[in-house]
């Protein structure tokens, strides 16, 4: 009888004692407990003495016939709750402990107790003998992720686990950005740039095994361009035909010249599926989808994502053999102490755990790919349609009153999507204008004056949970700020997956949210106009979109890089000066790790790449 098997037999105690609670006894028999526990006598006293054992209860037979035996309880029900859950999270049934704490309704302290306890379990681990060494890294996050489905990724976590679980024809360099040969080793492109051809690498297998071939890159490129799942930067693709030449050879012909194709073919939107996946229910690829890449999924559920290294991965074998990511709703509040790694330490804490500040600096510290803003619905009549309302709210939403009490080193002023474009902007507001465009960051007394009219109703404001609840504690902050004035904003929050449904967000008068963008500019742009289930291309009124539409075109077209890259940046300020879209702030992340880490490095969405990680000796 393992442990777990026994704890059922403490547990049943509570036929007898109601509740088990320590130092509580009771007169029993031992064909009472037969009953309670449906064995025979003898299988009785095998329980009690292994009870007795472990601590948990105390035994003694009464003297005589007829007279009755004392059970007393030792360790309350959450005590021995919790003992079970940390031993089956020791022996890697973390499933099984979590499951106890739900099962039994634990109380707040014993759940507390548990999240300490389990500190000490993340970190690196490393399992070895004379002829082997398994090498794991454990990390605590705060939310599941059922959808791993590169199509429809959109939050941060899920692009970095793109990166970790599939590969893309092209890729970035580290150094420059530059498009660099991937799965394909060399393509070529005629003179109007319509027909573009790739060669493939041969022996690159997926994760079930099964070689990539020509023909699933042609299925992943259906699948992306195809409206079937909405609208994406991939439906405006012009594309005329998509064609296998043999096993190792995909020809794309354009129906206009399309300068863009490379970078759109780098992002991890683009990351090569299987052919045989297309026999998948949809739900069951996004919660164990097949890449190629470094690592493949063994485990997601709301308990646990487990990657294991794929050995046959084209590139070179991961050094990490295992990467295990525990859901920890807990951890979206609770900040998680930095240690020095020794034994039982985390020797990772990323920029999406929340962790004690001030202790020592950072060893990573980069402003974030992105920033938080805010949309405004100008697609039905209302006070919206004011732009001298809409300026007042956008004076309202002061970034540097609306996170006031955070420390000065967590965020920046944003003017931009893009943390770069936000220096440029903010240097040209400071040199070049005298206007209002700089006057919602003057003290608290010069931007709170009456706005320009009441509106007739309450105006609703939509965001999601986040860590931490930045967003909701920022979306009832400016709630506060326009009740002063008697405008009501009613603050709506959703699980992201609600949140980003088109009904929800077309029915918001105001949208907070994160705007999730990565080392390349000009396709993440696209991707935020050009995406459903992204906030700002719903809200636009018609000749806005039409206006909007007619720049990306002319975006798409241009075939000098750094033209493109200046004709967004417009285009993006644009959209600010129109008031559709307000700019607040950018996030900074702190990554702490201890040196022994080898590979640490971040990218562009906040993680360390797996692939690249190793521990010293």
């Amino acid at each position: 009888m393992n442990i777990l098997q026994l704890s059922e037999h403490f547990f049943n105690l509570k036929k007898l004692f109601g509740k088990l609670e320590s130092q509580i006894s009771q007169k029993t028999t031992l064909q009472e407990l037969g009953t309670v526990w449906n064995c025979t006598p003898r299988n009785v006293k095998w329980i009690i003495r292994r009870l007795c054992t472990a601590g948990w209860i105390t035994w003694s037979p009464g003297l005589g016939r007829g007279n009755r035996s004392t059970l007393t309880i030792l360790a309350s029900e959450a005590e021995v709750v919790l003992t079970i859950a940390q031993e089956a999270t020791i022996k890697g049934r973390f499933h099984d402990g979590i499951r106890l704490l739900e099962e039994h309704d634990v109380d707040d302290v014993t759940r507390g107790r548990f999240a300490n306890w389990l500190e000490g379990q993340y970190g690196y681990r490393v399992d070895k003998n004379e002829n082997y060494q398994r090498d794991t890294l454990r990390l605590p996050f705060y939310r599941s992720m059922p959808n791993l489905d590169p199509a429809f990724t959109l939050r941060r976590t899920e692009w970095h686990l793109a990166r970790q679980l599939f590969d893309t024809l092209v890729t970035t360099s580290d150094e420059d950005d530059e498009i660099i040969p991937h799965v394909a080793y060399y393509w070529e492109t005629d003179n109007m740039e319509t027909t573009w051809t790739f060669y493939m690498r041969k022996g690159i297998l997926f994760h079930d095994n099964t070689e990539l071939n020509a023909k699933d890159v042609v299925y992943t490129l259906k699948r992306l361009t195809s409206t079937d799942f909405g609208r994406t930067e991939w439906t405006e693709l012009p594309l005329d035909s998509i064609q296998a030449l043999g096993l190792y050879c995909v020809v794309i012909r354009l129906r206009r010249p399309y300068h863009l194709l490379p970078q759109l073919l780098a992002s991890p939107r683009a990351s090569i599926l299987p052919l045989s996946s297309s026999i998948l229910s949809p739900g069951e690829f996004a919660r164990f989808p097949i890449g190629s890449g470094p690592f493949r999924v063994i485990e997601n559920d709301n308990v646990q994502i487990v990657l294991e290294s794929f050995p046959a991965y084209f590139w070179g074998r991961a050094q990490l053999d295992r990467v295990e990511l525990w859901i920890i709703p807990e951890t979206r509040y609770r900040p998680l102490t930095i240690h020095e790694m020794a034994g039982d330490s985390l020797p990772y804490i990323h920029p999406f755990q929340l962790h004690t500040r001030n202790i020592r600096p950072p060893d990573i510290e980069r402003v974030e790919a992105g920033c938080t803003y805010m949309t405004i619905q100008l697609n039905r009549p209302g006070p919206l349609q004011s732009s001298d309302f809409r300026r007042w709210l956008c004076h309202t939403a002061n970034p540097l009153h609306m996170n006031a009490g955070s420390n000065d080193h967590t965020y920046s002023e944003a003017y931009s999507f893009f943390p770069e474009w936000s220096i440029i902007a903010d240097r040209m507001l400071e040199h070049e204008y005298t206007n209002d465009d700089r006057s919602y960051l003057q003290t608290e007394s010069a931007f709170l004056v009456p706005p320009p009219f009441q509106p007739e109703r309450s105006l609703s404001l939509l965001t999601y949970h986040i860590l931490g609840d930045s967003l909701e504690k920022n979306a009832r902050w400016f709630s506060e700020q326009c009740a002063k004035h008697g405008i009501i904003i009613n603050v709506e929050i959703r699980d992201y997956e609600e949140f980003i449904r088109p009904d929800i967000i077309d029915a918001a008068d105001l949208v907070l949210a994160n705007a999730v963008v990565d080392d390349n500019s000009v396709i993440s742009f696209l991707r935020l106009m050009f995406d459903d289930r992204h906030v700002v291309r719903r809200h636009l009124s018609p000749e806005i979109y039409e206006h909007l539409n007619t720049r990306l075109r002319k975006i798409e077209n241009e075939p000098e890089l750094n033209k493109r890259i200046r004709m967004t940046r417009e285009t993006e300020q644009w959209l600010r000066n129109k008031r559709a879209v307000f700019f607040l702030y950018h996030l900074k992340q702190t990554t702490y790790y201890d040196n022994r880490l080898l590979g640490m490095q971040t990218n562009a969405y906040g993680w360390a790449d797996f692939y690249r990680l190793a521990l010293r000796p």
